[in-house]
């Protein structure tokens, strides 16, 4: 476990489970939390690190919340995606306002469960990690089943485009001449 703050740039990836703030000396931080349980802290806001990585995997935070709202409906908090790599998507979910400098962001593999505590709710990691979130239990429980929705969403778009066999129909279309 490292503790150690890393002035280099940082770009959230598939092994990324949660981004939590975390404030020092009136200056906000980000913990990451990969799914091997290894922690960092990087000197960028949570929200910085979500555009930032929507940006480097070619897309920006409001065009994939544009397909959130597309996908799910016009709500406040959704889910979006940061990238997707042969039809796996990684979805991340706010648990406060995206833009809030206090908000956490969690993977939508990175959840096993989630229950209530005195300080909001715990939520346990698939790398049997807890966290304590200033949510309730329900909020969780509304961001999670939108992160489903999402992710049924964007699989069923990569099945679709499979499915049709446009992409091997214009290989043979090609490859006839």
């Amino acid at each position: 476990m490292s503790n150690k703050v890393e002035e280099k740039s940082f770009f959230i990836s598939f092994e990324t489970a949660v981004l939590q703030p975390i404030v020092v000396n009136n200056t906000i931080f980000t913990k990451v939390t990969n799914f091997s349980g290894e922690t960092n802290i990087i000197n960028k806001k949570p929200f910085d690190i979500v555009r930032h990585s929507c940006s480097f995997y070619g897309s920006s935070f409001q065009h994939t919340a544009r397909l959130s709202r597309e996908a799910i409906g016009n709500y406040f908090k959704l889910p979006i995606l940061i990238a997707h790599d042969f039809g796996n998507p990684c979805i991340f979910i706010p648990i406060l306002s995206p833009k809030s400098d206090l908000n956490v962001w969690f993977s939508f593999k990175a959840i096993a469960s989630f229950y209530p505590s005195d300080d909001g709710c715990v939520v346990v990691l698939t790398n049997g990690q807890k966290l304590t979130v200033p949510s309730s239990p329900q909020t969780i429980s509304r961001q999670v089943g939108f992160a489903n929705i999402l992710n049924m969403h964007l699989l069923k778009r990569m099945s679709n485009l499979m499915n049709t066999g446009y992409i091997t129909k214009k290989f043979q279309k090609d490859s006839q001449y």
